[in-house]
């Protein structure tokens, strides 16, 4: 064994496929674990280890089958100049005794500023302080799991499969996860219902699909790990909401073989006003508009079909390069139909896609999560900016129809972030909309 304070290279005896992170504590242990390409570390549930050492070894060898764990790499929280601590020699003394009962290498990791790394996560999410301190350990875990991905040697890989990913509807969010998917290595085919987008998934390394999801029929599907389904609404093509999202999501999922993981890109318009309440995946679901009605009926759809309950993802509004919300209206002085005190959430369809590549990768997600930055801002409050940054006039209101999109609601990602854990590169809309501006990014 090796690694910090350790005589030897942390990765030689750590041969390639997944690794398991501990943060060591004598009341409370974090633990995360990585995919076999060891490019994303998930967080599991905090474990508070008991007196019985027979179960807890026990513990440990059922993680190791269930989760084809390779090796471990523990946390060692050693003082600030590098020196050992009490709790870094028991956390090693933890280590040799999880060799032992596993009979798998262990690897040293410095933990020692992970648990403020970790604090820094969760703040401003909402937790309890009980909360934030029972998902801190496992946030830690994951810390400690990413930064010896980042500094170990990469292993002698063993001949494995690439990844199979499928993507139905490769529009604005599908078309980047497809192509962040194919740029690492996996094989990608994406599903688009006409010609017009086929020559740019080509050029990403995706082998396209042209077919109409509510058609009779599907052509034949590949066999794939893993099936997102991320398609639009065009209004023009002839079809209904639920000829889309129910009957043709039914006619995909019969149409996949195998066991993939299915993800479902879902909305939070199944949630209709809620007069500026925190809704989360407890909220019971309440949609006041033909497309919340339907998703939500399409959910029903996954979660009682034979590859069900898969995961929903119920997205907030997703903004990004060539999408600014009301951008047009803004620049020609048209009145905004919104309540000005309502909430906006809001989501980078980059991060977009990072929330997706995570739950896939992820052992074991559930299946709901609620998906925002988690920033709510007022409308009157994001208009302002936007206009003051485009140089626009100032917005000008005028009262929503009982009918308008949207709603006065402030969505809640606390469960993404403390089980999913994914790093966004936006998190603050208002904070990311400069940097889009003064790269042309607004214009659609």
């Amino acid at each position: 064994m090796s690694g910090a304070g350790g005589p030897a290279d942390p990765a030689a005896a750590i041969p390639a496929g997944r690794v398991a992170a501990i943060d060591y504590g004598r009341r409370r242990m974090g633990i995360a674990i990585c995919d076999a390409e060891r490019i994303i570390a998930s967080p599991l549930p905090m474990r508070e280890p008991g007196a019985d050492a027979a179960a807890e070894a026990a513990f440990f060898r059922r993680l190791v089958e269930q989760e084809g764990i390779v090796g471990f790499v523990v946390g060692l929280p050693l003082h600030t100049d590098g020196t050992e601590s009490t709790m870094s020699r028991e956390a090693r003394r933890f280590g040799t005794w999880l060799a032992g009962v596993t009979g798998l290498p262990v690897a040293w990791q410095d933990e020692r500023y992970t648990s403020s790394e970790a604090a820094g996560r969760l703040a401003g999410l909402g937790l309890s302080r009980g909360k934030k301190k029972a998902r801190s350990d496992s946030i830690a875990a994951q810390i400690i799991l990413t930064g010896w991905m980042e500094s170990a040697p990469r292993p002698t890989r063993v001949a494995s499969r690439r990844r199979r990913r499928l993507v139905a509807g490769c529009g604005y969010l599908g078309s980047r996860l497809a192509a962040r998917w194919a740029a690492a290595g996996d094989a990608v085919w994406g599903i688009v219902r006409t010609p017009r987008r086929v020559a740019d998934l080509e050029a990403a390394g995706v082998t396209p699909i042209v077919a109409d999801v509510a058609a009779a029929a599907l052509p034949g599907l590949p066999e794939v790990d893993t099936a997102v389904w991320s398609v639009g609404f065009d209004r023009g093509a002839g079809q209904s909401y639920r000829d889309v999202h129910v009957a043709g999501f039914g006619r995909f999922l019969d149409a996949l073989s195998g066991a993939p993981r299915v993800i479902m890109v879902g909305s939070t318009g199944v949630w209709g006003r809620v007069e500026g309440r925190l809704v989360d995946e407890t909220t019971p679901a309440a949609p006041d508009r033909e497309a919340g009605h339907v998703l939500l009926e399409a959910e029903g759809v996954l979660g009682t079909h034979r590859l069900g309950p898969g995961t929903v993802l119920r997205l907030a509004g997703i903004y990004g390069p060539g999408r600014l919300p009301r951008v047009d209206d803004l620049r020609a002085g048209r009145p905004l139909t919104a309540d000005p005190d309502s909430w906006l959430n809001l989501i980078h369809v980059d991060d977009a896609a990072t929330v997706l590549m995570a739950v896939a990768e992820h052992p074991a997600p559930g299946p709901l999560y609620v998906v925002s930055d988690g920033h709510p801002v007022r409308r009157r409050d994001f208009y302002d900016t936007l206009a003051r940054l485009t140089g626009s006039p100032r917005p000008l209101w005028q009262p929503p129809s009982p009918e308008a999109r949207g709603g006065d609601k402030r969505v809640d990602p606390s469960r993404l972030f403390a089980e999913i854990a994914p790093t966004l590169d936006h998190p603050d809309a208002l904070a990311a909309i400069p940097g889009m501006l003064r790269a042309g990014d607004a214009a659609p």
